[in-house]
């Protein structure tokens, strides 16, 4: 067995608006707890350290940094000194441009890799200056390897296809996404855990206590952790707090008569030596020079 504890944040979103400050020493209170529970890894939220900063607040232009500017060396040095993997979103500004950046700290404090975001909102693009991602690689942890996918991500199945094609085990996935119904991300989730055969871990914002869904609250949090079966084992509710499971990378995904390759199906496998890529390619090549001989071009 090779045995994996997860941690990921529902991160509390105050009645008033905070600061950036404030939320940074809260992402580290958090990653502490993760840590103090015997977490091997937290997932932070989407853009924690610019989120509810109220009327004026800075853009996420205007609150990126370098890759390795001040937050990046306090999540270096908090995995460094909690000996915990951490993967934190913020915005990260290179070469001019900004981008929504996941990045993968190792227990040594070390950078191990980092996702940018491929599909990020028309907003994001037109109204905060961000660019989008352009690879998506699997980042290889100490206890194995990783994908990541944030927040309007989850809309476009190829991302976790990839990912899972690549050897990604587990995908986290950082958002501040609050519909467009409650349960839309839970189904969302556990589709793309059951059809690609990954773990998923949510991490997302909610108000303290007592919680209406979608009355006036909208922060309806939860943090979740999703197996390859699609089932939700890790959960905060509603509430703000972190969910933790413990998840063997190990475990076979078999099921009976689903593929007709390995009896009984090793999904994970069968399923990737059936998918036709060259097919799928070959259509979405196609689709996409339609796309352009119509003139409509990428939406950002």
């Amino acid at each position: 067995m090779r045995k994996v504890r997860i941690g990921t944040v529902s991160f509390l979103v105050e009645e008033t608006a905070t600061t950036v400050e404030a939320n940074i020493e809260k992402a580290l209170d958090y990653v502490g707890e993760a840590a103090a529970r015997g977490c091997d890894i937290a997932l932070l939220p989407e853009s924690f350290n610019c989120y509810n900063l109220g009327p004026g607040a800075v853009r996420m232009a205007e609150a990126a940094e370098e890759i390795s500017g001040p937050i990046s060396m306090l999540m270096s040095e908090q995995a460094r000194e909690l000996s915990i993997n951490i993967a934190a979103n913020f915005p990260v500004r290179e070469g001019g441009r900004v981008y929504n950046q996941t990045t993968f700290y190792a227990r040594d404090g070390s950078i191990a890799g980092f996702y940018r975001k491929v599909q990020p909102t028309v907003a994001e693009v037109r109204q905060t200056g961000v660019t989008p991602g352009d690879t998506i690689d699997v980042i290889s942890l100490d206890f194995g390897c990783v994908g990541c996918i944030t927040c309007m991500d989850l809309y476009f199945p190829e991302l976790v296809r990839i990912l899972s094609a690549k050897g990604a085990e587990v995908i986290f996935f950082p958002t501040m996404s609050h519909g467009p119904s409650e349960y839309t991300l839970q189904t969302q989730l556990c589709a793309r855990a059951l059809d690609y055969c990954v773990t998923m871990v949510e991490a997302n914002y909610s108000k303290a206590p007592p919680y209406a869904p979608y009355a006036g609250r909208h922060n309806p949090g939860r943090a979740r952790i999703v197996d390859f079966d699609g089932l939700i084992i890790a959960d905060t509710g509603h509430r703000p707090g972190i969910a933790v499971a413990d998840v063997d990378l190990d475990a076979r995904r078999t099921s009976v008569s689903v593929c007709g390759i390995t009896e009984v199906d090793d999904l994970r496998s069968d399923l990737l030596r059936m998918t036709r890529l060259d097919l799928y390619a070959h259509e979405y090549a196609k689709l996409d020079e339609q796309r352009r001989v119509r003139s409509e071009g990428p939406a950002y």
